[in-house]
């Protein structure tokens, strides 16, 4: 479930990201549900940005290209630079092809029939998600667009975005993404990522900055449930403890 809340709300952010206006720093409070209900705080600025609830939350430095993941129930944290990324995404990557050629010639001995079926399959939920718009209401006394994502019959989420708010555009080099995405490119060959194309595409649909959003996953029988919704949005400049590592994982241990 956190994997893929998480992989909505990077597809979601690939918007933010492209809008070059200038705004302001952004700290939110939301409402959650699933597991339990709770709170929890966002904060959004253009050096930084800290997302996450009671279980786990990211710190991410643009300029640094680093990436703070921090367990809350394990009490631990850890830490990955881009540079880092980008070596593990090689390696990744040569085993993907590997990997790829061997399936390919595993499939060409089967049957056309079973062949179409493990292509199906491959696909994922992602070849098979659509975006649907419905109704405007107001969260966090904004008015926002109500978006359902469905993904095949196993996943349904909900987001409601606003495009009274705009995401403080980072202070980044984005050259520095570039293998990444070449990576993810080289990737996107292999039938285990088949659709990926068409999930970028129909995210596209969703306009705005999310101030709420909810997932509901069926999974072996059992149906799972969550929610996030804001209850209080800020603007204005972050106090620097926000994304002190040391101060929120104080007496964590450090993994890699």
């Amino acid at each position: 479930m956190m994997t893929t809340r998480r992989t909505l709300a990077v597809a979601c952010a690939a918007a933010w990201l492209a809008a070059p206006a200038v705004a302001e720093d952004l700290t939110i409070a939301f409402k959650t549900t699933g597991g339990g209900t709770g709170t929890s705080t966002s904060y959004y600025s253009n050096e930084k940005m800290r997302t996450g609830d009671a279980e786990s939350e990211t710190i991410v430095e643009y300029a640094a290209g680093k990436i703070v993941s921090i367990d809350h129930k394990k009490k631990e944290y850890s830490e990955i630079t881009l540079a880092e990324m980008e070596a593990a995404m090689k390696v990744a990557q040569a085993k993907m092809e590997e990997a790829s050629a061997q399936m390919k010639q595993q499939m060409a001995a089967m049957p056309p029939a079973m062949r179409e079926k493990m292509e199906q399959m491959m696909g994922g939920v992602a070849g098979s998600v659509t975006v649907t718009k419905g109704g405007t209401r107001q969260v966090a006394g904004y008015a926002c667009q109500d978006y359902t994502i469905a993904m095949g019959e196993a996943m349904t989420s909900k987001v409601c975005a606003t495009t009274a708010l705009q995401f403080p555009a980072p202070k980044v080099d984005y050259r520095r993404f570039a293998s990444l995405g070449g990576s993810a490119a080289a990737m996107a060959g292999n039938p285990m990522f088949k659709g990926m194309e068409k999930l970028a595409e129909e995210m596209k649909k969703i306009e705005g900055f999310t101030i709420a959003d909810s997932v509901s996953m069926k999974m072996m029988g059992k149906s799972i449930d969550s929610s996030k919704e804001a209850v209080e949005i800020k603007k204005g400049p972050i106090p620097a403890a926000a994304f002190d590592v040391a101060a929120i994982a104080s007496g964590y241990q450090k993994v890699a």
